[in-house]
């Protein structure tokens, strides 16, 4: 509380005090009120005398007083009672004062109270507040570190240090113990006496800090039930004699049930010798294979074709010896760990593996399989293939052996034809019905299309897919059925499978009869393919599907073993929509991108879920869990999910993505609350995540999903006890949660929910888990902010519109017909047939939260996307009709919510966990009438403090400044990816350089950069290129100009907007390792070359040479390694001082190469864009003597271009900068505000919340884009690079790199000032921006007056100064601050002016400018030439250079503060240039100064 001085009135408090004193003090003392603060002093002196010293550490326990007499103790006492009383009045006395200073805002390692670090030294930052009071700083702290919230248990304290330090000040204790949470607080002294101590809670908690995982193994998921039989079988053999017609005969064994997990011993003559090549399955799929070895048999046994020989191969556990013909070739362990296990045996022939059309063959016979447990062996198969009848599912008998070519054939004792019939209704819509059956997955199918789209008559295309790869051959249907009679009609189709024959009827016609050769065929899945693409559209309804099995082959006697009308609430297939069609609820099947499989459902595995139950033996005074996940986890103990700290406050998306093939973090929570003493269960379920779906593009090959624990019990007695992951835990695929995949969505089934996490759940039918070794990284504490539901930007839908089926409109696909539109937060009763569309006004990242009230088993599919089609033309590159939702730029990710209802009475609510979506509208539709209600978009993203506000005059470029920050926000999900829509949402490094400074302006992002610059590193290839995504996953490539230089790029930002160091000092061996890469790419005559040039100015409307973009940011990284090493130097003559040097002269060599290269004889550059201009300024590549008409041309070619940009992600990442440094600031202006496009304002116009990854994403005349990438995003950050010219410069707060981390503010507004507009635009009349940077909020606000001067407020920080650059109307102008002459104004120095500006340096403070018409005689002016210093910081040299004569220079090296050195050192040295003055075409001096510094000249 703060009470103003007039309240009361001093002599009568005076008098009081006075009074109160007298009775209680034995020596008089005199209370003038000067003395009153003396006496503060006093006591303050006595408070710092028992203060302890500097460094000094703390024992556990401290010694106790010792007791006092009771004399002592009255006296002491009275005395308490005096200091009471005493302190009450002062107390009430400092009422007097308007200020106040409090300490706020403290953070540990860059993070608000952070949870599970491995840091030795953390360190510590804070924030002074002083109500805006002016000229206050700090000048001292102290830092104490506690074991408790109480605060009694002190660890370390700092003691006193005299510094104004509050940015990363290391913890210097003790060693930290690992699983401990520690409390902290600082106390500050100001520069008028004051003292303040912290007040909010402020804590970090230990992780393991290297203390182990004290035998916790990673664990995946198996097939082994837990209740295996104790006679099962772990010895036994498996051989048969085997020729090889052609490459290679495979040997199948221990495969499970559903034959997605099994071992496979192949010998392969492709290579043009034997080599033995043993693989595991570990999914259907052939990507799930991995080659365990490549072994040349030739020492061994020379195997060859048309040769016959013995295959033997004994298991013993987890040991397989493999014989062939007796001679042991190959001894090995189990992969995954543990036994090999007994199960189906095979063969398995494919295909070469560089020509698809070269297929495998082998004979077989003797096939044998031997149980050698015990004394004498058991024999449990033998085939010598003596008859017909073949227990192998595919494969001709051919002299008394097996034949098998190209296909699969499993062992199976039953086996008997494959006897069944399929029939259901169809029509076609548009193009084409595609039918499957013999399904497996999505990936291994028969297909049967019935095509009226390609040839001039109706055809059946028959497919067979295997492992993804279709083969086709057709049969004409024109003599039976004309297109026109094909489409638009009901018909019947029937497909009578037996054996290898498949009979084709359509409407009781047989229309084709085809032998099958695939050897696949089975009674499997049956499902529904549809394509789409830009040409191509296909579409068709099913209904009244029915698969009969027969038992014998005649078919007379059949049991009809699945059907499906959609007539009730459920329905059978995993995609499409239930509509009325033909007087009939009908299956529509239609994609939106390339390929849709609607599957027959009912059977699948849910994602795994890994349970452990132990008993905790007393009472638990902690209890720590620390866990990852290959994939993405989410943890549970005794039936509740795991919070933060036992709460219902949950990080999502766990553990977040790294570079799996390096590291993976680990998560820490305080899980105390949640053990109860006795039975308990701690349980995870783990999906696809990063590390297991589509977006790792292969990186991990096809791994199997993982889990690891350690759950760390502390009971009360101080006993510690452990509970692992190991195979003693247990694994089920029962959940609720079928799939999980980022790009594709979930599926969830409410039926199948339950307590299976509790600990008297019953697991007697889950199944054993074995150990994954499939890891070999490091596991590391997890680091940065995590990834949260951000409740304050939760979205409620606007409206909700309900259509059913189209309207023609004279477009492709009509435009939707609407039955019903409602307001956003109405419930909805959403019929089978309908479709709803939920517009929730913002496009964002997240998923939704709802709740349902619908019939048991109901199935909701929700689809997820950015914008609505416009006409339904196909020619606008729309995908449905118009009003729909549009979804092709989302390509291959299907980012589809499913979710079928339990059927509870009061409702069920529900939102997803392990997928997130780019989208602002999502449509609905249902299988049976639901009801939905209270619908919201939940925003999911990296849990970022947001630091800034932007307003101005003008409402759309205010709506331009939300698009940019609601596109940083939905793009900051673990790590800084390019769009969260489509299947790409990677950590592109282009993207991520380019935006870095305005992303800090924005949000709090020192952590978040600086968990991704070593996902950075961690990516980083060994020659030192740097890859264009990170955490690198085979999408793109390395060493791209742009892209890579993040490398260097991002963390001078982070420093340069944070004055974190540590990003620096962290990266410099790789950046170092970056430049060396650079040096080695010298050739076509040049030396200095950059980096690749496949990126270049990405985008752009008029192309730059990919080189000359390479060579200028070549310079640029050179530039800002001079600086970073002249950070880091400590010492002359230090590495990092000679780097400095050094890159300072690869600097000049690149300049001077550059000039010969690319300059003309005008010094201009001979590669004429928009671009190649603003790079060569913005990188100093030019001769002084050619800046100014480089600056007109420049200017032209924007205004020739009608006032339009024509540049890409890199020429826009410098574009307004670039102008307004070279004194255009009406051109930004121009820019900024044209609308037509290319403009940031053309989205706008048209609706945009976002910022869109093209200029042209969209128009008004062409539609959507149509690039054949479809690489479209509406969601893209990088065009918001525009907010750091805002904040820069129409805002004006900028950094100073000589006192980064805005610890000096350069305070430069530029106001709208143009004299002459663009066709419809107006002058920006107010703009007001603030950033809270790690010393506080800056504040900066003018207002365009009429007489054309402006007025202006600013806020600088407590302990900061400022130097603003006030623009003036007039040199004459009258300034005041406050009302005030700046004489007179406190905190003000007025330095007088300079090229129209007033030049004044500000205490910290707020400050309220006005500028009038003044007289002649007030003018102070200053002037300085184009002056040009470098490098800053420097180490012993400081090359000048300036476009004017310069005799004479007085140079100030500035070091800055830190924790060691509290006193800045300075050095003063005036630099007589004599004969050597600097001219205007350039030149250097030097000045020696003997320690690194920052440089200001006068």
């Amino acid at each position: 509380m703060r009470i103003s001085l007039e309240k009361y009135a001093l002599p009568r408090f005076s008098t009081l005090l006075a009074i109160c004193y007298t009775c209680l003090c034995p020596d008089s003392i005199s209370f003038a009120p000067e003395n009153i603060f003396r006496y503060n002093d006093i006591m303050k002196q006595d408070k710092d005398q028992r203060r302890t010293s500097p460094g000094t550490f703390f024992p556990e326990h401290t010694p106790k007083r010792p007791t006092m007499n009771r004399m002592q103790d009255r006296t002491r006492s009275f005395s308490l009672f005096r200091h009471t009383v005493l302190w009450c009045a002062i107390g009430l006395l400092g009422m007097h004062s308007t200020y106040a200073m409090e300490v706020e805002r403290l953070r540990t390692e860059a993070v608000k109270n952070p949870v599970g670090i491995d840091v030795e030294k953390p360190m510590f930052s804070w924030m002074m507040d002083a109500d805006n009071e002016r000229g206050i700083r700090q000048t001292a702290y102290e830092i104490s570190v506690f074991t408790d919230a109480a605060h009694s248990e002190q660890v370390w304290t700092s003691g006193r240090i005299e510094s104004d330090c509050q940015i990363d000040v290391p913890y210097d204790g003790n060693p930290l113990s690992p699983s401990t949470r520690y409390y902290w607080t600082v106390t500050v002294w100001d520069n008028k006496g004051r003292e303040s101590t912290s007040s909010e809670e402020a804590y970090f908690e230990t992780g393991l800090l290297g203390s182990g995982w004290d035998g916790a193994h990673w664990i995946k998921a198996t097939d082994t039930p837990l209740a295996t039989s104790e006679n099962a079988i772990t010895h036994y053999s498996v051989e048969t004699d085997f020729e090889i017609d052609n490459l290679s005969a495979g040997i199948i064994f221990a495969s499970n049930a559903e034959h997605s997990h099994y071992h496979m011993w192949q010998v392969n003559l492709e290579a043009g010798y034997p080599r033995f090549r043993p693989h595991i399955w570990r999914g259907s799929d052939l990507a799930d294979a991995t080659c365990l070895a490549e072994i040349d048999l030739r020492p061994f046994i020379d195997v060859q074709l048309h040769k016959s020989y013995h295959l033997r191969i004994e298991v013993d556990g987890d040991v397989a010896r493999t014989y062939i013909d007796d001679v042991l070739i190959d001894t090995r362990t189990n992969p995954d760990g543990g036994d090999y296990g007994y199960g189906t045996v095979g063969i398995r022939q494919d295909r070469a593996l560089n020509n698809y059309n070269d297929t495998e063959r082998a004979y077989f016979d003797n096939f044998t399989v031997t149980d050698l447990e015990g004394e004498s062996p058991k024999i449990l198969l033998h085939e010598d293939f003596s008859d017909e009848n073949t227990p192998f599912t595919t494969g001709q008998i051919k002299d008394g052996r097996l034949f098998i070519e190209a296909s699969y054939s499993w062992y199976n004792p039953m086996n008997t034809p494959t006897v069944y019939a399929l029939d259901l209704d169809f029509l076609i819509e548009r193009d084409n019905a595609g039918i499957i059956f013999s399904g497996y997955d999505t990936d291994n199918f028969h297909l049967w299309g019935i095509n009226v789209r390609d040839k001039e008559t109706p055809f059946l295309r028959r497919h067979v897919k295997t492992n993804g790869a279709f083969s086709s051959n057709d049969a004409n249907l024109g003599k039976f059925f004309t297109k026109a009679e094909l489409t638009g009609s009901l018909h019947h189709l029937t497909l009578k499978v037996n054996g290898t024959t498949v009979e084709t009827y359509i409407d009781g016609t047989l229309v084709d009869t085809y032998t099958d050769t695939s050897g696949r065929l089975k009674n499997g899945l049956i499902g529904f393919r549809t394509y789409h693409d830009l040409t191509m559209d296909e579409m068709a309804y099913y209904d009244n599907i029915k698969v009969t099995t027969y038992d014998e082959e005649d078919g007379t006697q059949g049991t009809v073993t699945f059907s499906e009308d959609f007539e009730g609430a459920g329905m059978a297939f995993s995609d499409g929509t239930v509509i009325t069609k033909k007087g009939s609820k009908m299956l529509c099947v239609h994609s939106t991108y390339e390929e849709t499989c609607a599957m027959q459902t009912g059977t699948e595995k849910g994602i795994p879920l890994f349970r452990k139950a132990f008993t905790a033996k007393s009472t638990v005074k902690s209890a720590k869990i620390y866990a990852s996940a290959l994939g993405v986890f989410d943890l549970f103990i005794n039936g509740k999910r795991v919070g933060q700290d036992g709460t219902t406050m949950y990080d999502e998306l766990k553990p977040g993505w790294t570079d799996y093939r390096k590291e993976i973090n680990y998560m820490t929570y305080d899980v105390t609350p949640l053990i109860q003493e006795g039975e308990n269960a701690v349980g995870a379920q783990v999906s696809n995540g990063w590390w297991g779906g589509a977006i790792a593009h292969g990186m991990y090959g096809s791994p199997s999903l993982g889990f690891i624990a350690k759950l760390r019990l502390e009971y009360e007695d101080g006993t510690i006890e452990n509970i692992v992951t190991g195979t003693d835990w247990s694994c089920s695929y029962c959940g609720p949660v079928i799939s999980g995949d980022i790009y594709n969505g979930e599926t969830y089934d409410a039926r199948r929910e339950s307590d299976w996490s509790m600990p008297e759940y019953d697991t007697s039918e889950w199944f054993a888990t074995a150990e994954n070794t499939e890891f070999n990284g490091e596991i590391t504490a997890f680091r940065g902010p995590t990834v949260k539901v951000r409740d304050f930007l939760r979205r409620t839908p606007q409206t909700i519109t309900v259509y059913e089926g189209t309207k023609a409109s004279g477009t492709t696909y009509g435009t939707i017909n609407v039955v019903r539109t409602l307001e956003g937060t109405e419930t909805l009763r959403l019929k089978a047939g309908e479709t709803a569309l939920f517009d929730l006004g913002q496009n964002m990242t997240g998923w939704i939260r709802f709740t349902t009230k619908g019939e048991r088993g109901t199935k909701l599919r929700f689809k997820f996307g950015e914008m609505q089609n416009d006409t339904g033309a196909a020619d606008r590159a729309n995908d449905g009709p118009g009003g729909s939702l549009y979804t092709y730029n989302l390509r291959t990710a299907e980012a589809t919510l499913h979710y079928t209802l339990k059927g509870t009475e009061e409702g069920e609510t529900f939102q997803p966990s392990t997928t997130f979506f780019g989208f602002r509208y999502c449509e609905v539709t249902t299988t049976s009438d639901v009801e939905i209600s209270k619908l919201t978009g939940e925003f999911v993203g990296s849990d970022l403090e947001e630091l800034a506000t932007f307003e101005t005059s003008h409402p759309d470029i205010n709506q331009l400044y939300s698009n940019i920050i609601w596109s940083q926000r939905d793009n900051f999900l673990s790590v800084p990816t390019d769009c969260p829509q489509r299947d790409e949402r990677l950590g592109w490094t282009g993207d991520t350089q380019v935006f870095a400074r305005a992303a800090s302006y924005n949000t709090d992002t020192r952590a978040f950069y600086r968990k991704w610059l070593n996902d950075l590193r961690q990516s980083q290839r060994e020659d030192g290129a740097y890859p264009e995504i990170a955490p690198f996953c085979n999408f793109w490539g390395f060493g791209n100009s742009g892209w890579a230089d993040a490398g260097v790029i991002v963390p001078w930002t982070v420093y340069l907007m944070t004055d974190d160091q540590s990003v620096l000092s962290e990266s410099y061996a790789s950046m170092s390792l970056y430049m060396d890469w650079l040096s080695t790419q010298s050739g076509g005559g040049f030396k200095y070359n950059g980096a690749g040039t496949a990126t270049g100015d990405w985008l752009s409307y008029e192309t730059t040479d990919g080189r000359y973009v390479s060579v200028c940011y070549y310079a640029y990284v050179a530039q800002l390694m001079s600086k970073i090493s002249g950070v880091l130097s400590e010492a002359q003559a230090d590495r990092f001082y000679l780097d400095s040097l050094k890159y300072s002269t690869l600097y000049e060599n690149i300049k001077e190469e550059f000039q010969r290269r690319y300059l003309n004889s005008d010094g201009l550059p001979n590669i004429s864009t928009q671009a190649s201009y603003l790079m060569a300024l913005k990188f100093g590549l030019l001769p002084e003597t050619a800046i100014g008409k480089a600056r007109e041309v420049l200017r032209k070619k924007i205004t020739d271009n009608g006032y339009k940009l024509s540049t890409g992600f890199l020429g826009t990442s410098i574009l307004n900068q670039t102008l307004s440094a070279e004194g255009m600031d009406d051109l930004a202006y121009d820019l900024l505000l044209q609308r037509e496009n290319p403009s940031w304002l053309y989205s706008v116009d048209q609706g945009a919340t976002t910022i869109w990854e093209r200029w042209d994403s969209y128009t008004k005349e062409g539609g959507f884009n149509k690039h054949p990438w479809i690489m479209n995003s509406f969601n893209h950050y990088s065009y918001g690079v525009v907010s750091e010219w805002m904040f820069r410069y129409v805002g004006g707060i900028e950094a100073d790199e000589t006192q980064p981390g805005f610890k000096h503010i350069i305070l430069q507004p530029t106001p709208d000032f143009r004299t002459a507009f663009p066709t419809g635009q107006k002058r920006i009349t107010q703009a007001k921006a603030s950033h809270l940077s790690g010393y506080g909020r800056i504040s900066s606000e003018w207002q365009y007056k009429e007489d054309g001067r402006i007025s202006y407020t600013a806020t600088v920080p407590a302990n900061t100064t400022a130097t603003l650059y006030l623009p003036l109307m007039e040199k004459t102008d009258n300034i005041t601050e406050s009302g005030k002459d700046l004489k007179e104004a406190e905190g003000v120095d007025f330095k007088g002016i300079v090229d129209g500006k007033a030049v004044i340096e500000l205490q910290s403070g707020t400050y309220q400018f006005d500028m009038e018409k003044g007289s002649p005689d007030r003018v102070e002016e200053s002037t300085s030439p184009n002056l040009r210093i470098h490098p800053n910081p420097f180490c012993d040299r400081l090359h000048l250079s300036c476009s004017e004569d310069i005799r004479y220079a007085s140079v100030t090296g500035l070091q800055r503060a830190d924790p060691v050195s509290p006193a800045p050192w300075w050095e003063h040295r005036h630099v007589y240039l004599g004969t050597r003055h600097l001219r205007g075409e350039g030149g250097h001096a030097g000045t020696q100064l003997h320690r690194k510094g920052y440089q200001e000249i006068k």
